[in-house]
């Protein structure tokens, strides 16, 4: 090992050092041992070192002009990563942005020498905003801002984790865009849709999911939304809702018993009714005023009727296969179309069936008339044919006639 030896004294003599130093490097820099008086890049105690652009190298001085021992603490305070050298260029240690690295001589025999690093942890240091930026952000010089990708889209198309926070314009006729499944995505996760096309833009989850506790939701052209997964489903905010075509339709699978409708669902103006019923289903309605077309597309010998959750308001029984216009004053549910006096020159109901007649009450849905078949005209008591009338049998009675003298018998 090289040693320095004080002539008079006997002593080592250690090199003159340079307590600290601040560089800011903008190409490959030369350091110099603070010894014959060097004053500039001098390898001092402690380095801050701000590197502006990335793949700068610092080269350490030679190591035959130190003692072993000899050592220095390089600090990187900017943002970009650069790398320690031996004079030949070989790595002593690579420093990201806000990590210290303890450099010291372990033998300075060669030029080169050999180096030992300890790397301490960060301090203050000011982050690389282009690493850091993900989706939705984008670095502007050094710092973060918020960036919403705009994506046009035409034809169908399934979201993915990495449409996060993008903004999807529809440009087509009638379509479809299909939401990825919300576990796979995780809470947060959201895109923005606007609807710039000429037809209706349907959004669809997948699996179990929901959307605002709907199977589905709707875009009227102009109208947007943000849409947003947490985890078991999507919920959406700042829908901007059309001025031109501002209804929306909702479609409810049932199958009986009492169901009541969120805000979000009853807020769509048409709404459709499937499924097959095995029991009385009641809908229950939000105290608010609201104009509702209402379509019983169920099956199954019961019956579906609407309401609100006010104690004593008035309800409207739908029959099956039919659509009607309701009106909700808040507490009352009632038919908009129950005038109480109106001329008709004509009038087609639909065929019907003796469970459902075409022609009923609405204290007995089951009860009344209907089209058995052309030129036949049925009459049904509790959903059974009672009587069937036509031009050539005249009319046909299922059981007995009963009169004021007795009875006659069935056929009549």
């Amino acid at each position: 090992m090289t040693t320095y030896i004080d002539a008079f004294t006997g002593l080592t003599i250690n090199p003159s050092t340079v307590g600290y130093e601040n560089l800011s490097i903008s190409s490959n820099t030369v350091l110099q041992w603070p010894i014959n008086g060097n004053t500039s890049n001098v390898a001092a105690n402690i380095i801050e070192v701000t590197a502006t652009t990335t793949g700068l190298n610092l080269f350490m001085p030679p190591a035959t002009q130190v003692s072993s021992g000899q050592n220095v603490i390089v600090r990187n305070i900017g943002s970009n990563t650069f790398t320690v050298t031996d004079t030949s260029g070989n790595t002593i240690a690579s420093i990201a942005s806000g990590l210290a690295d303890f450099i010291y001589l372990t033998d300075n025999t060669t030029t080169n020498g050999t180096w030992a690093v300890v790397t301490f942890g960060a301090g203050t240091s000011s982050a690389n905003a282009a690493t850091l930026a993900g989706y939705g952000l984008t670095a502007i010089g050094a710092t973060l801002n918020q960036s919403y990708t705009v994506n046009n889209v035409t034809a169908g198309y399934t979201f993915l984790a990495s449409d996060r926070s993008s903004f999807y314009v529809w440009g087509g006729g009638a379509g479809t865009l299909t939401m990825p499944t919300s576990a796979s995505v995780g809470n947060n996760w959201f895109v923005m849709i606007r609807n710039n096309g000429t037809g209706i833009l349907n959004l669809v989850p997948q699996g179990t999911d929901t959307i605002d506790g709907n199977p589905s939701a709707q875009l009227q052209p102009t109208e947007s939304l943000v849409i947003v997964s947490n985890g078991t489903g999507f919920n959406t905010f700042a829908y901007g809702r059309s001025n031109t075509f501002f209804y929306t339709q909702l479609q409810v699978t049932v199958t009986g018993g009492t169901t009541t409708l969120t805000s979000a669902q009853a807020s769509n103006t048409i709404q459709e009714y499937l499924g097959t019923l095995t029991s009385n289903q009641i809908v229950i309605l939000p105290q608010t005023v609201q104009l509702y077309s209402l379509q019983n597309k169920t099956s199954g010998s019961f019956t579906l009727t609407f309401k609100t959750a006010a104690s004593g308001g008035t309800t409207v029984t739908l029959p099956q296969g039919q659509t009607i216009i309701a009106i909700c004053d808040g507490t009352n549910v009632y038919n908009a179309q129950t005038a109480a006096a109106s001329s008709l020159t004509s009038i087609t109901l639909a065929n019907g069936s003796a469970a459902a007649p075409s022609v009923n009450f609405s204290g007995d849905t089951s009860t009344g008339v209907y089209l058995v078949a052309s030129g036949q005209l049925g009459f049904a008591v509790s959903g059974a044919n009672g009587m069937t009338l036509n031009a050539s049998t005249g009319l046909t009675v299922q059981n007995q006639v009963t009169a004021l003298g007795g009875i006659l018998g069935g056929g009549f």
